[in-house]
C-alpha cells in the first residue's frame, strides 16, 4: 500500500470519527462566536472614530460608514476570526494529545505504519471540516448583520455588488489560512508534548496573553509572535502589518511546525 492509500484511508477514517456530536458542538460554537462578533460590531459602531482607544489596543474600530461598505457585512466575522483562531488551536492541540492519552495510536500503528499517511489524511478530514465550520459562520454573520443593520438604519445597497462578493470571498479565505495556522501550532503541540495540559498551557500562555502584553509596548510583536501574525492574516491585515508580511510570516511558521510535527511522529516511539 502506498502513501496516497494511506492518506485517503486516513482522511475517511477520520470524517467517520467527525460526525460524533463533539465535532458539530465546535462547529457550533464557530457559529456562535461569529454571530456574537457581529452584534458587537454592529452595537458599538460610531459614527466617528473613538480618539480615546488606540487601533492596537482595540484591535479594530468600525464606524457606520464601513457597514455600509461592501465589506460591511463580513466585518463582524472578521473580527471574530481572533476568538476563532483560540477555539481551533485548543480542538486541534487536545485531539492530537488524546490520540496519546487513549492509546489509541500504538493499536493504529501496528496495523498502519505510514504514520505520516494517516497525518496527512487525519489533517486532511480536519481542515475540510474547519472550511465547512467556517463557510456556515460566515453565512450567519451575514444573516445577523442584515438584521443589525435594520437596528441601526444602515444603507445595505453596496451589499449586493461583485465588490462586496470579492470581499466575502477574501474575507473567508484569509480566516481558513489564518485558522489553519493555529491549527498546525496546536497539531504540533500535540505530537511534541503529547499531554493535553501541558500543550495547552504552553501555547495559549504564549500566544494569548503573553504576546498581547508585548504588543503593548513593542507594536514590532505583530508581525514577529506567531499568534498576532496568524490573527493578522485572518483579518486581512492589521494596522501594524501587512497582510504580506503577515502572510509570509506565517507560512513560515506553519512549514517549521508541520516539520517538526511530522519529523516527531515519524521517528519517536509512541509509547514513550
Amino acid at each position: 500500500m502506498n502513501i496516497t492509500t494511506a492518506v485517503a484511508r486516513a482522511y475517511r477514517a477520520e470524517m467517520i470519527k467527525l460526525r460524533r456530536p463533539s465535532t458539530l458542538a465546535a462547529m457550533g460554537v464557530i457559529g456562535a462566536l461569529s454571530v456574537l462578533a457581529t452584534v458587537l460590531a454592529y452595537a458599538l459602531a460610531h459614527a466617528t472614530p473613538d480618539l480615546t482607544v488606540t487601533a492596537r489596543g482595540s484591535g479594530f474600530q468600525v464606524m457606520l460608514a464601513q457597514l455600509a461598505a461592501p465589506a460591511g457585512p463580513t466585518l463582524g466575522f472578521v473580527g471574530g476570526t481572533t476568538f476563532i483562531g483560540l477555539l481551533v488551536f485548543v480542538v486541534f492541540t487536545v485531539s492530537m494529545t488524546n490520540e496519546y492519552g487513549q492509546g489509541t495510536l500504538r493499536t493504529l500503528f501496528l496495523r498502519e505504519p505510514r504514520r505520516l499517511g494517516w497525518l496527512g489524511g487525519r489533517l486532511g478530514a480536519m481542515f475540510s471540516a474547519l472550511a465547512a465550520a467556517l463557510l456556515v459562520a460566515l453565512m450567519l454573520s451575514v444573516a445577523t448583520a442584515l438584521l443589525m443593520s435594520q437596528v441601526r438604519g444602515i444603507d445595505t445597497s453596496q451589499w449586493w455588488t461583485g465588490a462586496a462578493l470579492r470581499e466575502a470571498a477574501d474575507n473567508y479565505l484569509n480566516a481558513l489560512v489564518g485558522t489553519v495556522f493555529f491549527a498546525l501550532v496546536g497539531t504540533t503541540l500535540g505530537i511534541l508534548l503529547r499531554s493535553t495540559t501541558l500543550a495547552l498551557a504552553i501555547g495559549i500562555a504564549w500566544m494569548f496573553p503573553v504576546e498581547h502584553i508585548v504588543q503593548e509596548s513593542w507594536s514590532g510583536a505583530t508581525g514577529v509572535f506567531p499568534g498576532l501574525v496568524f490573527d493578522a492574516v485572518g483579518r486581512g491585515g492589521v494596522v501594524d502589518v501587512s497582510y504580506g508580511s503577515a502572510l509570509a510570516v506565517g507560512t513560515g511558521y506553519a512549514l517549521i511546525a508541520a516539520v517538526l510535527g511530522a519529523v516527531s511522529l515519524a521517528r519517536r516511539d509512541v509509547t514513550a
